[in-house]
């Protein structure tokens, strides 16, 4: 078996954009001219390794994660591709945690698209240097200039370029190298490729003044660099490639690059700059986490080991893969380790090439991304360790999953192995909730957005052969009173042939603050009810109050004072007083103003300042309460007070008027009355029937 690279020869970069920007065909080309693959995949042609499921071979684009490495210039480049649908973000967040670089993908011919900003602002959080690469560069009539400063523009960053195309649009036939003057034209990049003709002569003005802009650039990232600069009029090639890899490390400098739809052109050139230029894992910051006396990892082999898992996947017959990236320490095959109290014993390690591939590897180095096959208890998310030297990384938070339906099982008897199936699924993506709603008694799964459920559906039927149904979650209404009733007489008397029954209570209801749930008190004195059937008045009152009175819902927040009553020496029982307890608590509650309540949520949303008032505006219409505004540069957030009932399709709507760059979150606050206007319409869709009483 093999080892890994060293880290100091390891590069880690993931590509993010917006979907239908060309990630994937920018990320097959460089496996291509890298070697790693014999041909160019292709997603149109559905031959892409990366997008080989056959979800995403249906719709034409990336859905999940994928890996796969190249290796070049005796460097290993892993390549981590990301979904660009917003609503497949989970993965992408999670794969920008295990990288030290990213690919920004900016289609030249469509501009910087809505999802761009949110990972390249994601890229600015976790202090990720960036490259954005202009693709669709030789499609004709493309305005590359005007794409490239209106990405300066909006997403507000110091751009450079690192190549010039040779010729534009249709006409595209290569690139210049601005490092090294190295000219790859005249026909599309191949495995290996290598420098070509000299300098076009009518590009030799083009590019002097690209260089002159390069330098300028990289001058003004560094104090040295700068009075160097003023000093000499240039800066000598060592210099400049020191000074961009510093600056680039730093997030000074954004380095851009040009890549064709029709063939590989400049990706030779990208790879030389990743190797040169881009980070090598010993020069990032250490990882942040939780250990025993140890809340951080150097990216060294000599620390203890500890990897995380960025991403998982399950194959009906190659099984579970773990994909991670390598912490610290020197990760071996056949090694135990520990994920927080289970153990786990490290398999097989693999390099990925879409699925992992090639030959078993003995150890691999911090820094490095490996699938490790047959992990029984890891999932997306979490972290390896030693267990003297346990470590856990913080990994960033996956967004929340609001998009939340309940699963409609026409047939109970397979409800168990859709659980478990769905299950399965969401040890793969960290955003995929699955659980049982312990007050509808309901099974919910919940995601990123409709596009995330569907098709977790359709994984579910290709691999487990279960078709499932989703409805719109049922809302957690809730029951209450709003004055105070007294002197209300509960009976139950039964005569039989043998022992009859009976038993009367007296109580009085009243309302109690929001959240304070039931208050029973005993105020019987003298006998009245003897002691040992006080409590089945009480029983009663919980059975029927958890039944409900208006529509089926539990009724909260009241108090009921148990004064009164009468018993029978033979008759009385305590079946008898429950039942007359129940009475009670229904003639109380007819007279009480009974209403129902409505769960509130408190949204922050996270919007495009142009579009504030849009928003403000449809969360008014849903019965919202705007509780204040923020604005930060181009965003506003918005905080509101809403009923969840009016928010359950809020994903959609809010992706629409914004064009998917809004964001929110949600968070339960509190029950208020639903509007008289409105509670006829709960009372009848719950299509609640009272349950009679024993006579």
């Amino acid at each position: 078996m093999a080892n890994g690279f060293e880290p100091q020869n390891i590069r880690n970069v993931v590509i993010v954009g917006h979907k239908g920007s060309g990630k994937t065909n920018l990320a097959e080309a460089m496996l291509y001219v890298g070697g790693a693959t014999q041909a160019i995949g292709s997603v149109a042609a559905k031959t892409s390794i990366l997008d080989d499921e056959p979800e995403e071979q249906l719709r034409l684009g990336t859905l999940q994660t994928s890996v796969a490495h190249v290796v070049w210039r005796n460097t290993k480049i892993n390549i981590i591709d990301t979904p660009g649908e917003g609503g497949l973000f989970g993965d992408t967040r999670m794969a920008m945690a295990a990288a030290d670089a990213v690919i920004l993908v900016v289609s030249a011919k469509d501009g910087v698209q809505p999802m761009t900003e949110r990972v390249s602002s994601w890229a600015v959080e976790m202090g990720l240097p960036r490259f954005v690469v202009f693709t669709k560069c030789d499609v004709e009539h493309v305005q590359v200039a005007s794409s490239i400063e209106a990405t300066k523009k909006r997403l507000k960053m110091a751009i450079a370029p690192l190549q010039v195309p040779v010729g534009e649009g249709s006409a595209m036939k290569g690139v210049v190298d601005l490092r090294t003057g190295k000219v790859y034209a005249d026909k599309a990049d191949g495995p290996n490729a290598k420098p070509g003709t000299d300098v076009p002569g009518d590009l030799k003005d083009v590019v002097s003044k690209a260089r002159s802009q390069l330098v300028d650039e990289v001058a003004a990232t560094d104090d040295a660099l700068t009075e160097k600069y003023l000093e000499e009029g240039d800066l000598p090639a060592e210099d400049l490639e020191k000074g961009i890899r510093n600056a680039i490390a730093k997030g000074a400098l954004v380095p851009h690059f040009y890549a064709g739809l029709g063939g590989p052109y400049g990706v030779a050139s990208l790879l030389d700059a990743i190797v040169d230029v881009f980070p090598d894992p010993t020069v990032r910051p250490a990882w942040k986490g939780r250990g025993e006396g140890d809340a951080e990892r150097p990216n060294a082999k000599d620390a203890p080991v500890a990897a995380f898992c960025f991403k998982t996947t399950i194959d009906q017959h190659a099984g579970r893969a773990s994909y991670v990236r390598v912490l610290s320490g020197v990760l071996k095959a056949d090694s135990t380790l520990v994920n927080g109290a289970q153990k786990e014993r490290v398999g097989g390690l693999f390099n990925a090439m879409g699925k992992p591939a090639g030959a078993a590897l003995s150890e691999v180095y911090a820094g490095d991304i490996v699938a490790i096959t047959k992990l029984k208890t890891v999932t997306t998310g979490d972290t390896l360790s030693e267990d003297r030297k346990p470590f856990i990384y913080d990994a960033p938070a996956p967004p929340p999953a609001l998009f939340a339906r309940v699963v409609v099982l026409a047939d109970r008897a397979i409800g168990e192995k859709i659980s478990q199936g769905l299950t399965k699924l969401a040890e793969e993506d960290c955003s995929l909730k699955v659980y049982h709603d312990e007050q509808t008694h309901d099974l919910i799964v919940a995601g990123l957005s409709q596009l995330h459920l569907d098709v977790m559906l359709e994984r579910l039927k290709r691999r487990n052969g279960l078709d499932c149904v989703l409805g719109p979650p049922k809302i957690p209404y809730r029951e209450t009173i709003a004055r105070k009733v007294t002197g209300i007489e509960g009976k139950h008397k039964k005569q039989t042939g043998g022992h009859g029954q009976f038993g009367v209570c007296m109580i009085d209801m009243e309302p109690l603050p929001r959240g304070s749930g039931f208050v029973f008190e005993d105020a019987i004195v003298g006998g009245a009810i003897p002691r040992n059937f006080i409590p089945s008045v009480e029983k009663g009152i919980v059975k029927s109050a958890a039944r409900g009175f208006l529509a089926g819902y539990p009724v909260v927040d009241f108090k009921v004072r148990l004064w009164d009553g009468k018993y029978h020496d033979v008759d009385s029982s305590d079946a008898a007083f429950q039942l007359a307890g129940s009475k009670a608590f229904k003639a109380a509650m007819a007279k009480a103003q009974p209403t129902i309540l409505e769960p509130m949520v408190k949204l922050e949303v996270t919007v495009p300042t142009s579009v504030l008032g849009d928003v403000m505006g449809d969360l008014n219409s849903r019965r919202g309460r705007i509780l204040g505004t923020e604005t930060q540069d181009a965003y506003s957030v918005v905080n509101a007070q809403v009923p969840l009932v009016e928010v359950l399709e809020y994903e959609p709507k809010l992706r629409a008027l914004t064009q998917g760059t809004g964001t929110y979150t949600m968070t339960m606050d509190r029950y208020e009355p639903v509007p008289a206007m409105l509670q006829e319409k709960v009372i009848k869709e719950s299509g609640f029937k009272a349950v009679e009483e024993e006579d």
